[in-house]
């Protein structure tokens, strides 16, 4: 649903735009290229999806984790149809990988696939539950009458942290973190949780949890939908129940309360059910909880609570005022409602006109409205002004996500489509998403804009993550509808770029310095004087810094430093503008989180050239069960076409008299394309075994890559297997080419090398009515090598010359021991003396 605490992490610096920028933020769909996962998982699969985002495994970047369920408020009874699993994305280098496998599937009970257990989870909210400094999950699970405690009860996936060895471990389920849940009379009951709210509210200095829970639902009966996209409802598990909750199993919202160092308690990271100790009876009643946040609305230091109560009597939005009393705070509240006499649904909290107070935004069933917070009545509880968002329509809305999208330090909403208790729900809810811009204006605060994104990219969506992908400081999306997972990269108005007419060097001489041409453009900033700066740094020492040289019409040079066999070079790009508030622009955009890092060589081995000319020995072709045609073969391909485009080559892509590649399935004359192309499954080309002794090397190769497709969702994958290892994706295509394509990658680029490795290509027919072909040539294995200089260690100072300078150091050290005992006996002598005499010149340079 949202991210009820994004109001603690979205904060960031503030970059005013040009007024020449006529448009306020642009996004690019990068799916193909962010997103790595099974389609089963991410393509149209008619789900509902809830996010989270932290970083999981703190290693810098932002990762995300999806909760997947039935849509709507419909149970769920099925333990075994495979549809409703969750979805863990490790941000690896900005690519949002699926590591569900590795990561998500420990647990404490028996019986526990953690997150491949098929649970009814509504909300999931990414805190560190135990102070451990690793953050957690915590879920919020619903409509699960009929199944066991371990599903229907909430959960925390408590975060490992790493091993002894600094490895990150994932998440375990760890089913005593939370007690069982009891009904409002002491039944026994798992919950119709619909949110949850998370912080510290009681002052002990661990997080809290509160959850609202709702009653009977407006949908009703037998509800299908076609989960897997296949054109019917039969499948196990595609028709679910949506009953009446009956009277012994009615839950109220809940307090649980961290047990934290409690003396006699389970330790940190457990809770336990407060019951009606601190809130009371009547302010914990709820009929239908759809939504709550966290958040402090009377600025007086505690965490409060926005809580939702709708379609049902007294529907309203209330602040729950978190009160300090003999015992410390979080131990009474007061309920004050704020919204009143309306119909809200969906609510989320952010400081929308920069005042410093608490404001939030409802999505109502009616128009939508935000409320400002106009500071504390007499009693010291919040007050709000409502205003409708002009141009809302009158329909349902949901999920409410907010953050500073064009980066000018006022926070931005977004209002999803498809309601999360009644249809319709996919695979359309026949409404679309509203983007709304801050435009900081009062009396019209949020404004829509339909054009960010396209309508179908709009259309149909649970909810939106909005954070940093890459790494460069602007805050991307990736949104969860009916169509499955799309990841939108923001794409900064940059007022200075760089550019490198000769590129930047792979490699670098040994004992040289490299002049690297530099292009600084100014798309409507000005280059601030003396900020065009190299930084580098050798073998993980300090960063250091030096001015580009030259500037004429933004052209540049930065002399890179020598280094020595042995040495690695990292360096970035910086320049600051003078003008457009005067941002810093680096190259690699996130510099110096990322940096460029050419190898320190006298030369290049060539490890192997394969034309596939001879029998390419070692080479196996081999496919899953499910492929009918379109193995890889070799041979010399005749070529075939689709309406008028390439499919397979009519040429492979050697120089003459080259003839041969692999692709697959060779055709024969007169064929169609569809006869031979690649159906039903996976074709695999692995290579023979190469050994790389721990060096890491270069692989280029030449593809061909054809799918008829528009959508092109038939990937084409470069795969690593390190040591015997499970294998590693390095290289993913999706985009249609009909054309020979030079491909480079470093060995590093999948894993840290080791002693052997191989390499995997794999393509994979996943559309039902696609023609796809593929093929590979030209591959060349190459290392850099660097054999250094004999030693001089009569050249004392360093300089490459054994001199005068030297002799100095040696005299002035005369009975010591240290860098003037050259000969390392413990003393600075005549032996040292002798050494030096007989070095006198040059230092040998091989």
């Amino acid at each position: 649903m949202r991210i009820s605490h994004s109001i603690f992490i979205l904060s960031l610096a503030a970059l005013p735009l040009s007024s020449a920028n006529a448009q306020w933020v642009s996004f690019t769909n990068q799916s193909s290229t962010r997103l790595v996962a099974s389609t089963a998982m991410t393509g149209q699969d008619n789900i509902e999806k809830d996010f989270a985002y932290a970083d999981f495994d703190r290693d810098g970047d932002l990762d995300l984790i999806v909760m997947r369920k039935f849509p709507g408020s419909i149970q769920s009874t099925c333990t075994g149809c495979g549809f409703f699993r969750d979805l863990l994305l490790m941000n690896e280098n900005g690519v949002l990988t699926d590591r569900t496998s590795n990561f998500g599937q420990a647990a404490d009970v028996a019986g526990s696939l953690g997150m491949f257990d098929e649970v009814n989870d509504r909300d999931v909210e990414a805190f560190d539950v135990d102070n451990d400094g690793w953050v957690d999950l915590i879920t919020a699970t619903t409509m699960s009458d009929t199944v066991n405690a371990m599903l229907g009860q909430p959960r925390v996936y408590r975060n490992l942290g790493n091993n002894a060895s600094g490895q990150w471990q994932g998440f375990r389920f760890e089913d005593a973190r939370i007690p069982l849940l009891f009904a409002k009379d002491g039944s026994v009951a798992n919950p119709r949780l619909c949110d949850l709210a998370v912080a510290d509210f009681n002052g002990d200095g661990f997080v809290d949890l509160y959850y609202v829970d709702y009653d009977t639902p407006e949908t009703s009966g037998t509800i299908c939908i076609d989960m897997n996209n296949d054109g019917d409802t039969t499948d196990v598990g595609e028709c679910q129940q949506s009953p009446a909750e009956t009277v012994t199993k009615d839950y109220d919202n809940k307090l649980l309360y961290n047990w934290g160092n409690t003396a006699g308690g389970p330790g940190p990271g457990f809770f336990y059910d407060t019951t009606t100790t601190k809130m009371t009876a009547i302010q914990l009643a709820s009929g239908f909880g759809n939504m709550c946040n966290a958040g402090d609305f009377n600025s007086d230091g505690l965490p409060d609570i926005l809580r939702v109560n709708t379609l049902t009597g007294g529907q309203d939005s209330a602040v729950l005022t978190n009160r300090t009393g003999a015992s410390g705070p979080g131990q009474t509240w007061t309920l004050k409602s704020v919204y009143p006499g309306l119909a809200p649904y969906g609510q989320n909290v952010a400081d929308l006109n920069g005042d410093g107070k608490l404001d939030f935004v409802i999505a109502d069933d009616g128009q939508d409205r935000y409320a400002l917070n106009t500071g504390n009545a007499a009693d010291g509880q919040p007050n709000f002004a409502l205003t409708v968002i002009a141009g809302s329509p009158s329909e349902f809305g949901n999920t409410i996500s907010v953050g500073d999208l064009n980066n000018d330090g006022r926070t931005d909403v977004i209002i999803t489509d498809v309601d999360s208790d009644l249809g319709p729900f996919c695979p359309s809810s026949g409404r679309r998403t509203k983007i709304y811009k801050n435009t900081g204006i009062t009396g019209g605060l949020l404004a829509e804009d339909t054009t960010v994104l396209s309508t179908a990219d709009l259309s149909n969506l649970f909810d939106v993550a909005v954070f940093d992908i890459n790494g460069d400081g602007w805050l991307d999306m990736v949104t969860g509808g009916c169509a499955g997972l799309k990841v939108f990269i923001n794409n900064p108005p940059v007022p200075l770029s760089f550019s490198f007419p000769s590129g930047n060097p792979a490699t670098i001489l040994a004992g040289s310095t490299v002049n690297v041409p530099v292009t600084i453009s100014t798309a409507f900033g000005t280059i601030q004087p003396g900020s065009a700066l190299l930084y580098y740094r050798i073998n993980n020492s300090a960063w250091s810094s030096s001015a580009l040289t030259g500037g004429t019409g933004g052209a540049y040079i930065a002399q890179l430093p020598a280094t020595a066999c042995g040495q690695q070079l990292n360096y970035y790009f910086s320049v600051t503008s003078a003008s457009a508030g005067n941002p810093t622009v680096r190259s690699p955009s996130n510099a110096p989180i990322s940096f460029y890092s050419p190898a320190t060589t006298t030369g290049t081995v060539v490890v192997l050239d394969e034309t596939f000319e001879g029998t390419a020995t070692g080479w196996v072709a081999t496919a899953d069960a499910a492929l009918t045609s379109g193995a890889w073969q070799l041979g010399d391909p005749i070529g075939s076409s689709v309406a008028g485009a390439p499919a397979e080559p009519t040429d492979d892509h050697t120089v003459a008299p080259g003839a041969n590649c692999f692709v697959t399935q060779l055709s024969t004359a007169g064929q169609a394309a569809s006869a031979h192309d690649v159906d039903g499954g996976v074709a695999y080309l692995t290579s023979p075994l190469f050994t790389n002794a721990g060096a890491d090397v270069q692989i280029s190769y030449w593809k061909w890559y054809y799918c008829s497709s528009t959508t092109q969702l038939d990937p084409f994958e470069t795969s690593i297997s390190i040591d015997g290892g499970a294998y590693v994706l390095i290289e993913r295509d999706v985009a249609n080419t009909s054309a020979w394509q030079l491909k480079t990658k470093k060995l590093s680029d999948a894993a840290n090398p080791g002693q052997t490795f191989r390499i995997r290509f794999s393509i994979a027919d996943t559309l039902t009515a696609s023609t796809l072909e593929g093929g590979i040539d030209d591959l060349k294995i190459t290392r850099a090598e660097c054999i250094g200089a004999p030693p001089c260690p009569a050249d004392i100072s360093g300089d490459h010359l054994v001199d005068g300078s030297d002799l100095t150091m040696v005299l002035s050290g005369w009975g010591s021991s240290g860098s003037s005992d050259v000969n390392a006996d413990g003393f600075t002598d005549g032996g040292d003396l002798a050494v030096v005499l007989g070095s006198w010149g040059q230092c040998p340079t091989q």
